[in-house]
Formats: C-alpha cells, sequence, structure tokens
C-alpha cells in the first residue's frame, strides 16, 4: 500500500521538509564527507593549492646574493618568484618568514640515511676495533661470492632503494633535503642516484639517475676467498675490467658496422653498462681515502680517459695541490676519526694516530684553498653528527662561503644536478632549509623544510640510522685505513 504525500508528515506542503529535517541531512552529509578525508588525506590535499610564500626573511640564494629581506614564492614544487617584492598570489599557503633565514635544500653528497640500518654482527663475533676481534668476524661471517666482491656496475642505487622513514626523518630534522645514494657492495658497486627525501614513493623521490659509476678498492675477507684478496688485486681487476669494456665496445662497433659475415657479439649487461663511463658521458666515483689510494684512482682516470671524482678523502690535504690544479672534485667524508670506544683510558695511542684525528677537520679548509670544488659526505654519520662536522671544520679554517657552497650548489654541480638544485632561483625546485639564526652557528634550529614544493613534518627520532657497511671500506674490516697508509 502507497503512502501519499499528504500522508508524509515529515514533508511540508508544497514539497519542503521541515527545517530540522534538511539540518540534520546536512550534518550527515559532513560527517561522511569528513570520514572520507580522514580515510584518504591525500584527497584532500589533491583539491588544495600546492602554492607557498616564505615572506619576510632573509634570504640566500646560494648564487652570490643575500636578500635581508624577501620573499620566495613556488608552485607544484618549483620556485616561481624570488625577491625583495616578489608577488604573493592570493591562493598561496603563507608563512611568515620575520627572523628567519631561508637557504637552498643541504644536499648529502653521498650518504645513506634513507637506506635500511646494516644487519647486526653475529653473536660472539667481537665488538672492537683490532685485529683479533675484526678476524674474529670474518670468520663469523658467510662465505662471499664472486658477484658479492665484484660488484655490478649495471646496478642502480634507485632500483635497490628501500626507504627507511627513521633515516629520512633523522636526515630532514638537520635541514638535508636530497642525498647521493650507491649500491654499498662491490668493487664496481653500481650506479649512483640522487634523490629528493620526500615522504614519497621511489619513483617520486630520484631527481637524477645515474649520476655516476661508484668504484671501490675493495677485497674479499680473505682467509681462501674469492678474487681479489689484495689492495693490488683489486686495482687490477679494476684495470681488466675497463678493458674488457673497451674490447665489448669494440666488438659491438665492428658488428654494427659489417651487419653480416661476423659473430654475434654475445651480450653483456656489466660491460654494456660501463659504455657511457669509458664514452666520458657519467663520470666514475672513486671511494679513496688515503692519499695512495687517490693516486691510484688518478692514475686509473688518466688511463682510461674517465672524469673522476674523489670520495671520502681523509688525506686528501696530502695531495691537495695535485687536485685543485687538476680540477678534481673531491666529495669529502666528514665522519672524523675518533678513539675507539672499546680502548682502556689507560692505553695511549700512536702519536700518529693523534696526529690524524687533529688533521682531520683541516683537511677541509686545505682542499678549499688549494682550488678544489668540494661537496660533503656523512660517512656513518648520524645527521646531526654530519653538520656538526661540518662546522667543526669551520672551526678549522674553512670559510663559511665554501662550507655553504659546498652543502648547496658545488655539491649540485658536483653531482650534475645544478640545474636543479642548490640554488634558490626561479624554475629550480623548491628544496628550501629554513633556520632560525645562522645555519653553520651551534644554536641554529630547523624551523621549516621544504623538500619538492611540499613542507615537510620535522620529527627528531629516537634512533637515527647510521650508514651501511661496506660503503668505501672494505666490509667488516674496521683496520682498512691504518694498514693502508703502510702500503
Amino acid at each position: 500500500m502507497s503512502v501519499s504525500k499528504s500522508q508524509r508528515p515529515w514533508r511540508k506542503p508544497g514539497g519542503r521538509y521541515p527545517r530540522v529535517f534538511r539540518a540534520l541531512l546536512f550534518f550527515a552529509a559532513g560527517l561522511v564527507s569528513l570520514g572520507i578525508l580522514l580515510i584518504y588525506p591525500s584527497w584532500a590535499r589533491m583539491d588544495g593549492p600546492r602554492v607557498y610564500a616564505i615572506k619576510d626573511a632573509q634570504i640566500v640564494t646560494g648564487s652570490g646574493k643575500t636578500i635581508s629581506k624577501g620573499t620566495v614564492v613556488f608552485r607544484d614544487g618549483l620556485i616561481i618568484e624570488v625577491g625583495e617584492n616578489a608577488k604573493i598570489p592570493a591562493d598561496a599557503r603563507v608563512v611568515d618568514g620575520s627572523g628567519l633565514t631561508v637557504y637552498p635544500g643541504l644536499i648529502d653528497a653521498f650518504g645513506a640515511f634513507g637506506q635500511p640500518a646494516p644487519a647486526a654482527p653475529p653473536a660472539g663475533a667481537g665488538l672492537g676495533g683490532n685485529r683479533q676481534a675484526a678476524a674474529a668476524r670474518l670468520l663469523a661471517q658467510a662465505p662471499e661470492t664472486a658477484d658479492q666482491v665484484h660488484g655490478d656496475p649495471s646496478a642502480s642505487a634507485a632500483d635497490q632503494f628501500k626507504p627507511d622513514m627513521a633515516g629520512l626523518e633523522a636526515a630532514r630534522f638537520d635541514g638535508i633535503t636530497a642525498e647521493l645514494i650507491s649500491p654499498p657492495q662491490g668493487i664496481f658497486a653500481g650506479q649512483a642516484s640522487l634523490i629528493n627525501l620526500a615522504p614519497a614513493d621511489v619513483s617520486k623521490m630520484v631527481v637524477r639517475s645515474p649520476v655516476a659509476l661508484t668504484v671501490q678498492f675493495a677485497t674479499s675477507r680473505g682467509f681462501g676467498g674469492v678474487y681479489p684478496v689484495s689492495l693490488m688485486g683489486s686495482v687490477a681487476f679494476i684495470r681488466q675490467t675497463f678493458y674488457d669494456a673497451i674490447h665489448y665496445r669494440d666488438e659491438v662497433n665492428r658488428q654494427e658496422h659489417a651487419k653480416r659475415g661476423i659473430e654475434r657479439a654475445e651480450y653483456d649487461k656489466k660491460l654494456a653498462a660501463l659504455q657511457p663511463v669509458i664514452k666520458g658521458d657519467v663520470p666514475v666515483i672513486f671511494v679513496a681515502n688515503t692519499d695512495t689510494d687517490i693516486h691510484r684512482a688518478l692514475m686509473i682516470a688518466d688511463e682510461f680517459k674517465l672524469k673522476p671524482i674523489i670520495q671520502g678523502a681523509v688525506d686528501g690535504y696530502r695531495v691537495a695541490d695535485i687536485l685543485g690544479s687538476r680540477k678534481i672534485p673531491v666529495i669529502l667524508s666528514v665522519d672524523f676519526p675518533k678513539r675507539q670506544a672499546d680502548l682502556p683510558d689507560d692505553v695511549d695511542e700512536p702519536l700518529r694516530v693523534l696526529r690524524e684525528r687533529a688533521d682531520a677537520p683541516k683537511c677541509a679548509a686545505r682542499l678549499s684553498a688549494a682550488g678544489v670544488k668540494l661537496a660533503f659526505s656523512s660517512g656513518k654519520l648520524k645527521p646531526d653528527d654530519f653538520i656538526a662536522n661540518v662546522r667543526k671544520a669551520v672551526e678549522s679554517g674553512l670559510g663559511k662561503d665554501a662550507a655553504l657552497r659546498a652543502l648547496t650548489i658545488d655539491a649540485a654541480e658536483i653531482l650534475g644536478a645544478a640545474d636543479q638544485l642548490g640554488t634558490i632561483e626561479k624554475g629550480k625546485i623548491a628544496n628550501l632549509t629554513v633556520v632560525s639564526g645562522d645555519l653553520l652557528a651551534k644554536d641554529s634550529k630547523v624551523r621549516h623544510l621544504f623538500i619538492d614544493g611540499d613542507e615537510v613534518e620535522l620529527k627528531k627520532p629516537e634512533t637515527p640510522a647510521r650508514r651501511p657497511e661496506g660503503m668505501g671500506q672494505r666490509p667488516g674490516d674496521d683496520t682498512d685505513d691504518a694498514d693502508r697508509r703502510r702500503l
């Protein structure tokens, strides 16, 4: 039985619902909308403007100009205007920059804050840094394979990268917006990638890939390990691999010119990945800490006409004039040596060790004075220690402007990304670090951080991630640098 319109008590004559009933309908619709936004917050962001303006702030552009009181405006991830009289769009979210300083987003030019932490040492493997403890660790570890020792030049850091939120948050808390990551293992470790440390999927984090090929003077752990087990063997393996790449190139070229009548060259993905390197299109990052390793890296670069970048360079001050005269860029590690934690207080260290520890913070100043273009590498450091050690380099003689450039535009230039990062200019990616006070002062604090034009929440993690073992040293060998200085 149907109910006539006249029998519907909740509806007024003329087809209108009572005011109370209409209010309930609107309230219910609002609850549904709110629930959708809470469950799918990205829907809310899609409707909101991606336009920001930081106004009335001091702006250190990184290109040699400082604006004492200005505004930087960015839309959809890119800077659209910067200056004293920059116009603020009506739809912009405005950030009051009074008393704050805006810097280009900081770059860690060889780090791993966003990579998974290394596995803990095997039980009973020993924790000390002496030879006996190192030997115990080596014996406790599983045997290495040839692929692990030799590496894979076709391996891409961008493909292997698995963001670790604790590591990313630690880096961002200290103002770092981008970093170079590299596969950590093997002599030909693989292709390094530059990523933005934004909380997004990996495809959106990659700024540039490949940036360079990472090559390390790594060896197997010995005790019957696979070739090479010595530093000289590692050098020989690197040279032979580049000769194999040249031969592979010649075979492929011969086949392309002949077209028919010759045997087809067998495809080799590792040697194919080295072709842009021997052609000079992709530089090589040589991980080299000692002056002798730096000489070896330059020798290999000269032999095969490579474009070298030196990473590590703990002893780089000893060859600063050579690096400066040849315009070889350096990604300097600020992971300064420390006294071994397990060394008893009553044990004196050798004078050589004490001298090296004292000289380490001075290396940046000496390289800069020799005209070397610098960027900084975090090494195994936690992010707050990374910035603190950059300050130590400044206290040890490095100019503040040079230090800032090493964290921004010089790093971007070394990594081939100066058209996207490193300065606050129209058209560049809106990676911005906003601090109270001077960035390199001990009392400065990051107040806002923007990556790809979006403000990132700043969280101080309880246990920041450290760099995985194997990047720039022989896996498991704590005595590596000391041993090499004797070679």
